[in-house]
């Protein structure tokens, strides 16, 4: 029985192929996709930004808060509070806290 290599052109195209169906979903999803809508100059006014992160490791803890004022007169509810902690810097906009965890 005589066995012919498979022809690369074929193969080429049977991936294309393959990635072009893969890829469909995608730009389908996309296509459908809406609009962002508009926000009015005192609904911008409204918008505040925040974050905050807390890590923990078996030595130490650490938090981190931050927050986006849109105007400096505002008040943000940045501030955080720790007795034990070796590091506390409060700010309106930045705070971070550190503590040293003891030995088990």
């Amino acid at each position: 029985m005589l066995v012919t290599p498979p022809d690369p052109r074929k193969e080429r195209q049977m991936k294309s192929l393959i990635y072009g169906l893969a890829a469909l979903p995608l730009l389908a999803g996309a296509a459908f996709a809406q609009q962002p809508i508009p926000l009015t100059s005192a609904q911008m006014d409204q918008i505040t930004a925040g974050h905050f992160e807390e890590d923990v490791s078996n030595t130490s803890i650490t938090a981190v808060s931050i927050f986006q004022r849109p105007y400096l007169t505002d008040p943000t509810p940045n501030g955080i509070s720790c007795a034990n902690c070796y590091l506390v810097i409060n700010s309106p906009t930045i705070s971070v806290v550190a503590e040293m965890l003891s030995a088990p």
